[in-house]
């Protein structure tokens, strides 16, 4: 032992001096390359310091003149007088949306009143009939007041018919005849006149449809919702969705210039019913071109939620600033920023002289972010980049590049400027390519370098650890085999000494009775074949590390096997006080399998049963089928085994870490053999147990015998 600790504290002194001989003279040249590259590189970021604020501020004022030449051309007042010279609304927003898309924004305009005229939309506050008192006394009022009579309080919808129709006769103005057509058309669906009714809703829908109702609702919506519900009572149940989808889709194409609230009250309308009849399989094809429409974006509600952004967010900071600027003089064009759908907005506005002669008009424009971060601002910033030779990217308050949504690491090498003109809420971030092209030299350098001393210092330490590994293995084997040695021969000795004892008596006592004659020879055999049992097992073991271990597979009676091996092993139980219960099936098939390999996986688990129960002395031994399995199953009430030892009890020479274990020999090969046995056979070893409480042992052998090859 003391020559072996020694062995090791030597190999530990080399170990120690050949890191010390190369690692400090490493760590020495390594850091004065690092210094000199440091000092060469600090050189020359001074020179380049001296011109980046300049080269800096020159590129941000290039940057923004860029965005004022594009804020100019969508600014142009020909834009407007196009928009303006058009008089059909669905035409107006087809060209909204084009021109939209060339500027890569949204326009608008505003009258000197600070009223929205493009894009056009509904108006909030509507003032229906603006001549009702020029016509109380006329004999239209007369008329319209007795039919009312008659439709709402009498029901006498034909005789209240008859009077609408001769309201409209006299109605003085447009307005009139189709409050006089409306009524009329719903006296004539009251008394199911259908035919009349849809003709009346359709003369409505045609002369009067962009006039508005008392409610403030476009005659052509009221109509087509009648018409609807006309159709759907005639039993014309696909001709009322077509007219109700047509609606939905002039709804949303713009149609009637309607608001906000108007526009959702409608949409949300048809969309319910739509959605309720098409719940089923009924009409495809309308079903079809329902979600077809549904899925493209309406043209007219991006006008509308534009407005309403306009009116609450927008108008009122643009009258404040062009107040005060008029204070100090003519109006000066402006831009500012505003929330809109949970982010900012850029908006630029400014004043049209000559648009129309003797009215102030202002234009205003709404940059489209996802243009300006994906079109506008790349191009800008490549073509700078060209032209200066400067790395420019723009970055938020976090630092973040706003077109790659990466971080920018910002430092002394460079500078960070705020737009002048633009009241962004980012920062143009200009740096040197010079900077970046010493930094990935240096970097260069310092890696070759730094991987160099790396690998030198990644070599000896893993030629230490192989070292130490060897060592500890070389050590750790060392003391496996003297254990081995150490136990077996104790296993040896012991039925040695019984079969040397037995014999000796027999040889010197010639007087012994003949039961005690039959006992020793019983003894003499037993302890023989407990010797060629553990003989065996080294054997085994040998021929297995060797791979010249040969099984011998044959038809036979497991039972039978089991019940002979129990038989044999019965004195070595009852010597120890050990009782046995046995629960062997009767009804396995006959299987391949090699008989003393079985015997020896049996008396394997029957002696470690033995060695590790020292109190509870009984064995429970089972044979039973468990589907196409056959489950050879020992178990005992021991000291069980610990989880964190069942995964290594299989393994060559481990004895667990516990008294009882230690104070018991063992050569510490029956589990390995046992688990080889098995999976020779096609099978595998299952352990349960619990520490204090047992073990149980099976061995699992498919009926159909080990797999060929």
């Amino acid at each position: 032992m003391k020559i072996f600790t020694q062995g090791i504290l030597a190999r530990r002194k080399i170990v120690f001096i050949f890191l010390l001989a190369i690692l400090l003279p490493s760590l020495i040249i390594g850091y004065l390359s690092f210094s000199t590259f440091a000092q060469r590189r600090e050189s020359v970021r001074r020179l380049l310091e001296s011109n980046l604020w300049i080269s800096g501020e020159s590129a941000l004022k290039s940057f923004e003149g860029e965005l004022l030449e594009h804020e100019k051309k969508a600014l142009k007042p020909e834009n407007f007088t196009r928009l303006t010279g058009l008089k059909d609304t669905e035409q107006t927003l087809s060209d909204y949306s084009k021109l939209s898309n060339e500027i890569a924004g949204q326009l608008f305009l505003l009258n000197d009143e600070y009223q929205i005229i493009i894009p056009k939309t509904g108006k909030e506050d509507i003032s229906i009939f603006p001549g009702e008192k020029n016509v109380q006394n006329t004999e239209f009022a007369q008329a319209l007041k007795q039919a009312e009579s008659l439709e709402f309080s009498r029901k006498n919808y034909s005789r209240a018919a008859e009077l609408y129709r001769k309201c409209n006769s006299l109605a003085p103005t447009n307005q009139h005849k189709a409050l006089a057509l409306e009524a009329l058309g719903r006296c004539l669906l009251s008394s199911k006149k259908y035919g009349e009714a849809y003709k009346v809703y359709s003369e409505l829908s045609a002369k009067y449809g962009q006039s508005l109702n008392k409610a403030g609702h476009p005659y052509g919506i009221l109509a087509a919702f009648q018409q609807y519900e006309i159709e759907r009572r005639r039993k014309r149940e696909e001709n009322s969705l077509k007219i109700l989808l047509s609606l939905y889709g002039k709804i949303r194409n713009g149609v009637w210039l309607i608001n906000l609230a108007t526009y959702d009250f409608f949409i949300v309308e048809i969309e319910s019913i739509l959605d309720d009849k098409f719940s089923g399989a009924r009409f495809p094809e309308i079903r079809e071109s329902y979600l077809a429409l549904q899925k493209q974006q309406s043209s007219y509600l991006e006008a509308l939620l534009f407005t309403d952004f306009l009116k609450r967010e927008a108008v009122p900071k643009i009258k404040e600033k062009l107040t005060l600027s008029r204070m100090g003089g003519e109006a000066q064009p402006g831009r500012l920023l505003a929330a809109r759908r949970e982010e900012f907005c850029l908006v630029s506005y400014s004043a049209l002289p000559n648009f129309q002669s003797g009215k102030t008009f202002y234009g205003g424009y709404c940059w489209d972010l996802s243009s300006l971060k994906n079109e506008i601002f790349p191009e800008v910033l490549e073509n700078l980049t060209k032209d200066t030779g400067l790395s420019l990217r723009i970055i938020d308050e976090r630092g973040r590049n706003i077109l790659t949504g990466k971080e920018e690491l910002t430092s002394k090498d460079s500078l960070s400027l705020s737009y002048r003109q633009f009241p962004f809420p980012w920062k143009l971030l200009v740096s040197q390519p010079a900077f970046s092209d010493l930094e990935l030299t240096a970097r260069r350098e310092n890696f070759l370098y730094g991987a160099l001393l790396t690998f030198i210092v990644a070599l000896m330490l893993l030629g230490a650890f192989l070292m130490v590994r060897d060592i500890s293995r070389e050590s750790e084997t060392t003391r496996l085999k003297t254990e081995f040695v150490h136990n077996i021969s104790h296993e040896l000795k012991t039925p040695l000494t019984l079969i040397r004892l037995y014999g000796e008596t027999l040889q010197r006592k010639e007087d012994l009775k003949k039961d005690e004659k039959k006992e020793a020879y019983e003894i003499i055999t037993k302890e023989s074949e407990r010797l060629s049992h553990l003989i065996n097992n080294v054997l085994d073991f040998s021929r297995i590390e060797m791979g010249r271990k040969e099984f011998y597979f044959k038809k036979g009676n497991l039972a039978q096997i089991v019940r002979d091996t129990l038989e044999s092993y019965r004195y070595h139980l009852e010597k120890k006080s050990f009782s046995i219960k046995k629960e062997i099936a009767s009804d396995l098939p006959e299987m391949n399998f090699d008989g003393e390999a079985i015997a020896s996986v049996l008396v394997n688990l029957l002696s470690n049963a033995m060695k590790f129960s020292p109190k509870i002395k009984e064995v429970t031994v089972k044979l039973f089928k468990d589907n196409r399995n056959a489950v050879l199953q020992v178990a005992d009430k021991g000291i069980g085994i610990s989880p964190k030892d069942i995964s290594r009890i299989f393994k060559r020479f481990y004895r667990a870490k516990n008294e009882i274990v230690s104070e018991t020999r063992g050569s510490g090969l029956g589990l390995t053999l046992v688990k080889h046995i098995a999976e020779a056979h096609g099978g595998r070893i299952k352990v349960e147990s619990e520490p204090g409480k047992g073990s149980s042992f099976s061995m699992i052998l498919p009926l159909s015998g080990p797999k060929k090859g």
